[in-house]
């Protein structure tokens, strides 16, 4: 009996280890938390700005890595600057140094800002808050930098990506193949080995998102068919379909998209150069759509009453009224094409007359004295005449290496007053005979900017803006040669227009609209005549003395930008 006994205490003790384990081996393990809400909201610029830089980049908003801070460009009185906002407070300070910039983008750690502004790739450093040159780029489409701190951008149109090292030092990044145009929008992939960007091409199997590895360009490939950009976070890329933002698994090892793609935006939009109109962190969502940005064309009287029917709800940029007071010329979007170009309204047809050819921006249009022809920028680079029935070609009168406008037509037709961006000395005033192949002569050449310049009735003298003062204020000149610089205002102002008589100068400030009385270049009075109520895109004034002012829609879409926390979960 006794030898049993050992048998029997082990099979006890067996049986009483053995119970915890039946009921460990029946638990079930703690059931993980659900994913945080997707949380909506609106975004709002604080401060009563206009966020976005105007012209081609409309949106511009680029979120930090951390997703806690908002970088944009805001207008305010007419000039451009970046705001940086904790979304976390709404504190929202103007950054220094960066008047006029357009795309920013962020440094992985977030402690730099770049940006393209006065045709160079700037970066402003948050610590000592100062902006130094990277390299030249004058129409930048966009960029990223590596985690090594190397930028790779796009300088301008029709162009490859070119690499800027931490040295200094800068090389191409990537060729133009075959039936390719243009490389744009480069994004790093989180795992800071490869990168992404939008390729624009003639050939549709050669067009949409490609990726490379940062330590060969050369081995890149196609992943995904499209035309607009696309965006990279929490290992999904983020991409326009029809007008819905999607997002689908970027796999680390094998480089290709894998699974469903999934919406988790409605009624994005993209804008005249291919951006999509969105910025993404890995929790946070911001972005917008192309009927945010509808305008209407509205007359008003001196006291800013209507006086005349509004056009319907376009995408409209700057306009021009033409001498006979019934024709206007009108930058807008093309509703097919989604590109900036000039179009041609009147009262009495529904549908605009589209002048410019090109698929690139065009802008700026001007009417020769006559009204019979219209001058404008043709893709930034080209002054282009065209007869205003849209029957003769477009002529290319000059073409630039640097950025053009056009802003004014001398009352003899002899000269087209331009402007042309230097890279040293920012935004200057030339004169160009509209005749091929004729060459432009400088008439003010400054180390600031000067802008928006305006032609007397009687063509003796200039008006322009010009932020010599810190601001932009409105100054006028002798002209053809200047001689009599006279500033008119000293609280600021901008894109002056004179009356038909010459008597007054019209300016903007803001949303409202002011008149100086001038007795040549005495300024006798200056006097507000009326507050729009909203943001002026542009405006000009008849030779009736009636104002047509673009304002956003009174019926269009109201401007929302939405703002999505914990976006990963979210289905709209």
């Amino acid at each position: 009996m006794t030898r049993y006994v050992p048998t029997i205490a082990a099979a006890a003790l067996a049986l009483i280890f053995a119970v915890p384990a039946i009921r460990h081996w029946r638990e079930r393990p703690p059931v993980p938390p659900p994913p945080p809400a997707p949380v909506r909201s609106a975004w709002v610029a604080p401060g009563g700005v206009d966020a976005g830089s105007g012209g081609d980049y409309v949106f511009g908003l680029a979120l930090a890595p951390d997703g806690r801070k908002l970088v944009y460009p805001a207008s305010h009185r007419g000039t451009v600057a970046l705001q940086l906002q904790d979304l976390r407070t709404g504190d929202a300070p103007t950054l220094p140094g960066t008047d006029g910039a357009v795309a920013p983008f962020w440094s992985p750690d977030g402690t730099r800002i770049g940006f393209f502004a006065d045709g160079k790739l700037k970066a402003f450093n948050l610590a000592n808050q100062q902006t130094s040159d990277l390299a030249d780029a004058q129409a930048g489409r966009g960029a990223a930098w590596s985690a090594k701190g190397d930028v790779i951008f796009s300088p301008s149109a029709n162009a490859a990506l070119l690499h800027h090292h931490v040295d200094g030092s800068i090389t191409p990044f990537t060729t133009l193949e075959s039936g390719e145009a243009a490389h744009s929008w480069p994004a790093v992939l989180p795992d800071g080995k490869h990168l992404i960007f939008l390729v624009e091409a003639s050939d549709r199997a050669r067009s949409g998102i490609w990726i490379a590895p940062l330590d060969n360009p050369s081995g890149r490939k196609r992943i995904l068919d499209t035309s607009t950009q696309a965006l990279v976070a929490d290992r999904a890329l983020i991409f326009l379909a029809d007008r819905s933002l999607m997002a689908q698994t970027l796999d680390p090892s094998t480089l290709e998209l894998v699974g469903r793609s999934r919406v988790v935006g409605l009624q994005a939009g993209r804008g005249p150069l291919g951006q999509l109109l969105a910025t993404v962190s890995n929790d946070v969502l911001i972005y917008t759509g192309a009927a945010e940005t509808l305008r209407e064309l509205r007359w008003v009287d001196r006291q800013g009453n209507q006086a005349g029917p509004a056009s319907e709800p376009i995408d409209a940029w700057d306009l021009r009224v033409a001498p006979d007071g019934r024709r206007i010329i009108v930058t807008e979007v093309d509703r097919q094409l989604r590109t900036l170009d000039v179009f041609i309204r009147t009262a009495s047809q529904p549908a605009p007359m589209r002048l410019s050819l090109s698929t690139d921006a065009d802008d700026s249009g001007v009417w020769s004295p006559d009204g019979l022809r219209v001058a404008w920028a043709g893709q930034r680079r080209k002054v282009m005449i065209r007869g205003a029935g849209a029957v003769l070609p477009e002529q290319t009168i000059a073409t630039f290496d640097e950025p053009v406008q056009v802003w004014d037509w001398s009352r003899d037709a002899r000269t087209l007053v331009i402007g042309r961006r230097n890279a040293a000395t920012g935004d200057d005033l030339w004169l160009l005979p509209p005749q091929e192949g004729a060459a432009a002569t400088a008439y003010f050449t400054g180390s600031f900017n000067q802008i928006f310049a305006s032609l007397s009735p009687d063509g003796s003298r200039i008006a322009y803006a010009s932020d010599e003062s810190g601001q932009f204020d409105v100054y006028v000149d002798t002209f053809p040669k200047p001689s009599a610089r006279v500033r008119v205002t000293t609280a600021g102002g901008t894109e002056p227009r004179w009356s038909a008589d010459g008597r007054e100068l019209f300016f903007r400030r803001g949303s409202a609209i002011h008149a100086a009385e001038l007795d040549r270049f005495e300024v006798r009075s200056v006097n507000r005549l009326f507050d729009a109520g909203a943001a002026i895109r542009a405006y000009d004034v008849s030779r009736d003395g009636r104002f047509l002012i673009n304002v956003p829609a009174a019926n269009g879409s109201p401007i929302s930008i939405a703002l999505i926390t914990n976006w990963t979960s979210s289905t709209p």
